[in-house]
């Protein structure tokens, strides 16, 4: 290859690379309103791994020490930025946010050349769909994404245009990397993983039914080497913390029991409810994608493993009974790549009106970029507001609580932000929303009951004139209402401490 061609190729990938790097950061400091520096808002689920992540940078053990129902490797993505930030660092997250959103644009790009199309444009129709569902940002799915986006890059490198004999010969080390990808998805949460899983079990499904037995065998050689690659350092480090028994209960057994809590209807969800048409929205652009694919290449396993993992991907999204809004991100990675598969069938078969297709799709990715951050920075902004005020009343009860003491200190059943804006930890490993949890599991509740009988916390801070749903246990009440003393109060909050014994 002429060097200077060599050259001009250097530098278009530096040039995409310095544009998916901008479009991520600008993206991340509007979209991701929990830890952006424009004024971070905080948020629920991000709050709580604020202080899982701080608790881990200063020495606690996951699952045994401070408790989550997600998978390992979320408490791994929270503890780095706090060892390298000293605790409690928005700005840190922030950053390993938009390295990561900065991957997965990158991620695009290499899909996008694959199919011949425009990256930005890939890039664009992705962040417009994913936008809306962020939720604030920093959550298991966003981190997933990134996972999925590298397996389907490898499922199209392989799969895209036929598998070809030769190709055939080294499948081995692409599904090492499926499965590594599968698997870190799943160690984010479990049900994360799906999407690659479906799409895997078609293409799987497509070399039985071609009857290519060595091809399907070094499929799943590889994959259960990817799988094992990715598992064994986590279950090393799990072992060396205690925690093993701990994290299958917590990642897998307490995360089943959560979703099978009472919610609402998954059937009336689906048909009359925003979240539902957004996931049928989803699904059908995957869908539409597919077919143009099978159009395009005249060859099953890609459109097959699309339609798969699309179907996969609305299934994890309606797991739960409680819809919240990132659980439909898992389906935007297949979504872009059903959107770039549209724009290279146009390309090939209706080239005349490429531009128009390519300009319209820009268009109201643009537009819907607009309206969507627009509306979530209003929100961020009232939101950051309010927690000013909500730190400085938790800052001051906080205070009155001697440095001595600190480690016998607990929040219970508080807005799961209250440690972050007090830059507190808890002395008990279920440190956000007891009932909740308990209501998955009644164990739960026993194990709380049986501390505070036997290792009090010291200082409490909780809630009051404030009703539950569901109501604090009875058990817990009376212990709050006869070994504790009023301390002060501010806002919503009481400071409580515990009687000296007679």
């Amino acid at each position: 290859m002429d060097r200077s061609i060599r050259r001009k190729q250097r530098h278009e990938t530096a040039r995409g690379a310095l544009v998916a790097l901008a479009l991520a950061a600008v993206f991340s400091l509007v979209i991701y309103t929990c830890n952006t520096p424009l004024g971070p808002a905080i948020g629920s689920d991000n709050a709580m791994y604020l202080t899982m992540g701080t608790a881990l940078a200063r020495g606690y053990a996951p699952y045994s020490d401070i408790f989550d129902h997600k998978g390992p490797l979320l408490f791994i993505l929270q503890t780095i930025p706090q060892l390298l930030s000293g605790g409690y660092s928005t700005l840190a997250v922030f950053a390993q946010e938009v390295l990561f959103l900065w991957a997965c644009l990158l991620l695009l790009t290499r899909i996008a050349r694959r199919l011949g199309v425009k990256a930005v444009l890939v890039q664009l129709v992705y962040l417009a769909i994913y936008a809306p569902l962020t939720d604030g940002g920093n959550l298991t799915e966003e981190y997933a994404n990134l996972f999925t986006l590298a397996g389907l890059d490898v499922m199209l490198a392989v799969f895209g245009e036929g598998l070809t004999a030769e190709a055939e010969k080294h499948l081995t080390a692409p599904a090492l990397c499926m499965g590594a990808m599968a698997t870190l998805c799943f160690m984010t949460r479990a049900n994360n993983a799906l999407v690659l899983v479906g799409a895997v079990g078609a293409l799987a499904l497509y070399l039985i039914a071609v009857k290519k037995w060595a091809g399907l065998g070094r499929c799943a050689l590889g994959f259960v080497l990817g799988c094992l690659l990715v598992t064994a350092p986590i279950v090393l480090w799990l072992v060396s913390q205690g925690a093993l028994a701990d994290a299958v209960y917590g990642s897998l057994l307490h995360n089943m029991m959560y979703a099978e809590t009472q919610g609402l209807s998954r059937v009336h969800t689906l048909l009359f409810d925003g979240y539902g048409h957004y996931a049928l929205f989803l699904a059908a652009l995957s869908c539409l994608g597919a077919a143009c694919a099978a159009v395009r290449t005249r060859r099953a396993p890609v459109a097959l493993a699309m339609v798969a993992g699309a179907a996969c991907g609305g299934f994890a999204a309606f797991i739960s009974h409680k819809f919240y809004n990132h659980y439909l991100m898992l389906g935007v990675p297949m979504a872009a790549l059903g959107a770039a598969q549209i724009l290279a069938f146009v390309r090939e078969r209706f080239s005349a009106r490429l531009r128009v297709v390519s300009c319209t799709a820009a268009a109201v990715s643009v537009l819907a970029l607009a309206v969507s951050g627009a509306a979530i920075n209003a929100r961020r902004e009232a939101d950051y507001k309010e927690m000013q005020t909500f730190a400085r009343d938790a800052q001051a009860l906080y205070a009155l609580v001697p440095q001595e003491d600190r480690d016998r200190f607990m929040a219970y059943r508080v807005e799961p932000k209250w440690y972050v804006a007090a830059q507190a930890l808890p002395c008990m490993r279920f440190y956000f929303l007891q009932e909740i949890l308990a209501d998955a599991d009644p164990a739960v509740m026993d194990e709380i009951v049986e501390e505070f009988e036997n290792d009090p916390p010291k200082w409490l801070v909780i809630y009051y004139n404030r009703e539950f749903g569901p109501p604090y246990d009875a058990r817990v009440a009376e212990i709050f209402d006869t070994q504790y003393e009023f301390v002060d109060a501010r806002g919503e909050y009481q400071l409580r401490k515990l009687k000296e014994a007679p």
